[in-house]
């Protein structure tokens, strides 16, 4: 038999109730017989309560006043606890489970209330306390009969409920998959609009960066990026570490630097281009260079003799040829090319525009590789209930014919 998902849970709920039929109008008389007696047993409570008190109120000698408090105390806490218990109106396993635990929590307060009284009354009360006594066998007879039925005929209460549960799971596996599948389809669709949008900033970033001024500082600027890289990866090659090595040993006071070629240095390390072409500390590259290679050839800098040799040839041909000067000279011709031009008429504003226009691009993006990310997660999700819900629908077909004997194939 093959059924669509979306049939599958009414044909249940139809199948189910007919297979359960004999056990559920068995388990309602149960309910129906139980209910009857407890009230029954409650009113005797609530009847032995009155007669105590009115032997409280006849009764002169102290014997008879204790057993006639005693027992009316005991009869008032056993009606409570049989107040207390609230059977159900509709019969399934959980109800039923439920009106049995409460029976034999009952049952429990009532034979140790009743053996706690038996040890106060001795010779009095007797009929009360046998008719007492005759309460609880039956309430806990009718917890008994509870749990058999549980164990026996009411079993399929609880192989439905498993059903039930089955179909529960699916219906929640399925909706999450729709919302996601919302969510994903909304984020889609903001990704393809966010995508034009970069398109045409990128666009519009071409086109203004093609712009005379714009395009001549730009040029500027990469020449400017390739010296410096250039400047810190081959000139300043082998020299970083002994930089910072000289920088603590003048702290120190282990070598001799003025406080301008301190400052100097401590700049060259973190930003070595930008310093070397600066007027401030662009003229202490020397000096600097000067001051490392006395300290390494002073056994200051405590380097290996290979790594104190390779970097003493290396200031020594950047000390004796002449090639600092010329790089620092290339660079600031280059910076003075870009102030020019972006003080001409017109190429500041252009500058910014583009700088703008960079930013909203930037920003463009990362917005959209954070969707783009959101998808990537919603679609691992649903991957993951599309197999959790296989699984379910799986485990409803082989529960179906294991439960009600009815071979189904649920498709979806």
């Amino acid at each position: 038999m093959e059924l669509a998902l979306e049939e599958y849970s009414s044909w249940l709920d139809k199948e189910v109730k007919k297979s359960l039929r004999p056990a559920v109008g068995k388990g309602g008389k149960l309910l129906a017989e139980t209910r009857r007696n407890l009230d029954e047993a409650r009113r005797f409570f609530e009847e032995l309560s009155k007669k105590a008190e009115r032997d409280m109120a006849a009764k002169r000698d102290p014997v008879s006043y204790r057993a006639a408090r005693v027992i009316g105390h005991s009869a008032k806490e056993a009606a409570e606890t049989l107040g207390r218990i609230q059977l159900p109106g509709d019969v399934n396993w959980d109800s039923l489970k439920v009106a049995r635990d409460s029976l034999s929590s009952a049952n429990r307060a009532l034979r140790e209330s009743r053996s706690q009284a038996g040890k106060e009354l001795p010779g009095l009360y007797i009929l009360d306390m046998r008719s007492y006594g005759g309460i609880v066998d039956r309430v806990s007879r009718d917890s008994e009969r509870l749990t058999h039925f549980l164990e026996g005929e009411g079993s399929g209460l609880q192989k439905a409920r498993a059903l039930e549960g089955l179909v529960s799971a699916i219906q929640q596996t399925r909706k999450e998959m729709a919302d996601h599948e919302e969510v994903k389809n909304a984020l889609a669709t903001n990704s393809r609009v966010l995508a034009d949008e970069v398109h045409r900033l990128e666009s519009e970033r071409k086109t203004l960066s093609n712009r005379t001024p714009l395009q001549e500082i730009l040029e500027i600027e990469s020449l400017l990026r390739k010296e410096s890289i250039e400047f810190r990866t081959a000139t300043l090659a082998h020299l970083q570490r002994p930089l910072r090595k000289l920088r603590d040993l003048s702290q120190r006071g282990e070598v001799q630097l003025t406080m301008e070629e301190r400052s100097a240095l401590g700049k060259y390390i973190v930003s070595p281009y930008r310093c070397f072409l600066s007027r401030q500390a662009g003229p202490h590259i020397v000096s600097i260079l000067g001051s490392l290679r006395l300290a390494m050839q002073s056994g200051k800098m405590e380097f290996k003799s290979r790594k104190a040799a390779r970097v003493t040839a290396h200031l020594d041909q950047l000390l004796g040829s002449g090639r600092l000067s010329k790089m620092q000279a290339h660079g600031r011709e280059l910076l003075a090319r870009r102030w020019k031009i972006l003080h001409s008429p017109g190429s500041r504003q252009l500058y910014d525009a583009r700088k703008e226009l960079l930013r909203k691009l930037d920003e463009t993006r990362h917005t959209r590789e954070e969707i783009l990310g959101r998808i990537e997660t919603l679609e691992e999700k649903t991957a993951g209930h599309s197999k959790r819900l296989e699984e379910l629908i799986a485990m409803a077909e082989a529960r179906t014919a294991e439960h009600l004997g009815r071979q189904v194939r649920i498709l979806h």
